[in-house]
């Protein structure tokens, strides 16, 4: 009779075998993981666009702590995608490329809750400066994935007003 211990260190090295030799997960081909993307960006950029509505008139009419929540809500809804885009796999040939995008994405959602802090504390010539950053940053963005062909992806300071 078999003992228990050599049966289970048998099927434990047969599993790791099979699992060793099994062909690895393909990563998604570009135009996979630039559809896939969309899907996720699409309803939170609407999303952004709505929560945004009038911010720039508010600030304008010196509302400051009414455009620091609607900040708030766009940071939110920033990093909520991010954080939704950022765990699926990419593919293999640009994975240098897209850590460079996360690192300005990451920025971008930084500097959202850095000028919501700026308008809360009324601070309109900061939150200014911090706008003009978000903007440089997410145009940087924008130019690592260029070739991508994102739509609701890429950055759009219209969607911000």
């Amino acid at each position: 009779m078999p003992r228990p211990i050599a049966v289970t260190l048998s099927l434990l090295a047969a599993a790791l075998f099979a699992a060793a030799t099994a062909p690895a997960a393909e990563a998604p081909t570009r135009d996979e993981y630039v559809a896939t993307l969309e899907k996720v960006c699409k309803p939170d950029a609407l999303a952004t666009q709505r929560a945004m509505k009038g911010a720039r008139a508010d600030i304008k009419a010196e509302r400051f702590e009414a455009a620091a929540k609607k900040f708030a809500r766009a940071a939110s809804i920033f990093g909520g995608t991010v954080k939704q885009i950022s765990a699926v796999p990419r593919p293999e040939a640009d994975v240098d490329r897209l850590a460079r995008w996360f690192t300005y994405l990451n920025r971008q959602e930084s500097y959202l809750r850095k000028i919501t802090e700026a308008l809360r504390r009324d601070q309109p010539i900061k939150a200014q400066r911090l706008t003009a950053r978000f903007i440089h940053n997410g145009n940087l963005a924008n130019n690592v994935v260029l070739a991508f062909g994102f739509d609701w992806c890429s950055f759009k300071f219209s969607r911000y007003g």
